[in-house]
């Protein structure tokens, strides 16, 4: 597991810090380093889904310090495109909340909904998907709706319900904030019982100013145990608090910290993206912590979340009083179990005589359709590992105080 920087990585990742601080402050972009790898550069910012953000920015330059005419040309068309995209996005979804409307249906836009208005132009902030909170008894209505404007019920995995529509468009209704095996879930479970009705809508609401912060931290650290928390994630917090900090009730959001032990977490946190995005701190200084987080691009690092699956199947066996290995988790990630594949494939949920058939269709699905499958790097994941990475990744569960899962 890579746990060090090189200096050049150091001198990318601190441009690239500082053109986002820009971005999100609305100041002057940082000129450029002698010998600045654009495409590079660009490469970062997009895994970490900010590419518009730093796009805009680094065409505000002065002339003399743009890059080079063809690295220009790409840049405003990749503007336009997220743009675009972003544009959609908002259409589509005002479209979703007029239709709950029209149906009565109670919602909770989450996260990336608000999110983008926190920043200065809301394409800064891309979004996968979209979150929304709602009542599970409206389900049929929920699915009428959608229906209705063209999206496709995809599937149920417990807690949250999918929707498409092609090619822009994935929406995640949230029975609950966390699943219920979440610590966290009793605390949460009704809070939809204590949201604010938004101005101009009749059935969409919004979670008071402290409970979407403590729910992006709740997020955030969830993020930890399957891969971690990534850059985006810290200017999200940067952003929010920044903006509302003058207006939250800090005796209810400590309380709530303190009943969910997010204390240490959220104050490192916090720490971190203030140094490195506040204008007047910029400071960053490339410990075990910061290095992780730079090195998790939008949503975590694949080869650490698959390091904390197979561990977390190694120790729950031993408690059992069996053994499982690198090999036992590397045959539960090709051949999920019924549970796993309910999902993708809920025809198992009646037939569980079909898990080996929907084994074969994902995997076509990833081969022909996504073509997201690299058989070296999934092995590598999956075996190269260490104790030292495993004791490495606990420390940084134990320095954010979080370390509450068998890992």
């Amino acid at each position: 597991m890579k746990k060090q920087l090189s200096e050049i990585e150091k001198k990318e990742f601190s441009y690239l810090i500082n053109v986002l601080s820009s971005a999100v402050n609305e100041t002057s972009a940082p000129l450029p380093y002698d010998g600045i790898n654009w495409n590079r550069l660009f490469i970062r910012a997009k895994a970490c889904g900010l590419d518009s953000a730093f796009s805009n920015t680094v065409l505000s330059l002065p002339k003399e310090y743009l890059p080079d005419d063809e690295m220009v040309k790409f840049l405003k068309e990749n503007i336009n495109a997220e743009i675009l995209i972003d544009s959609n996005h908002s259409y589509e979804i005002e479209k979703v909340l007029s239709a709950f409307d029209k149906y009565k249906i109670k919602n909770v836009p989450l996260k990336g909904y608000f999110l983008k208005k926190e920043y200065p132009r809301s394409d800064y902030r891309s979004i996968s998907d979209y979150d929304i909170l709602f009542d599970i008894n409206q389900i049929d209505l929920v699915k009428k709706a959608f229906s209705e404007i063209g999206y496709e019920f995809l599937h149920n995995d417990g807690y949250q319900c999918h929707f498409q529509k092609k090619p822009y468009m994935y929406i995640e209704m949230h029975a609950t904030l966390v699943n219920k095996s979440n610590e966290y879930y009793p605390y949460l479970v009704n809070i939809i019982d204590s949201t604010v009705k938004r101005e101009n809508y009749n059935f969409s609401y919004k979670l008071r100013l402290e409970d979407h912060y403590l729910y992006l931290i709740v997020h955030n650290s969830k993020h930890l145990f399957t891969g971690g928390i990534s850059v985006r994630m810290l200017l999200d917090i940067y952003v929010y608090y920044r903006n509302h900090k003058n207006d939250f009730d800090f005796d209810y959001l400590n309380e709530k910290l303190r009943l969910f032990k997010l204390e240490t977490f959220e104050k490192r946190i916090r720490g971190i993206a203030f140094n490195w995005f506040s204008p007047d701190k910029q400071k960053i200084t490339f410990d075990d912590l910061e290095i992780f987080i730079l090195l998790s691009e939008r949503h975590g690092r694949l080869d650490a979340g698959i390091m904390i699956g197979s561990q977390k199947l190694i120790k729950s066996a031993e408690k059992e009083g069996k053994k499982k290995s690198k090999f036992s988790y590397f045959l539960k990630s090709v051949f999920p179990n019924r549970a796993s594949m309910a999902g993708p494939c809920p025809y198992v949920n009646r037939f569980p005589f079909l898990l080996p058939v929907s084994w074969v269709q994902i995997w076509l699905k990833r081969i022909f359709v996504y073509k997201n499958v690299n058989v070296k790097r999934g092995l590598k994941n999956r075996f190269s590992y260490t104790d030292d990475d495993v004791k490495y990744y606990r420390g940084l569960l134990e320095e954010l105080d979080v370390n509450n899962i068998d890992f």
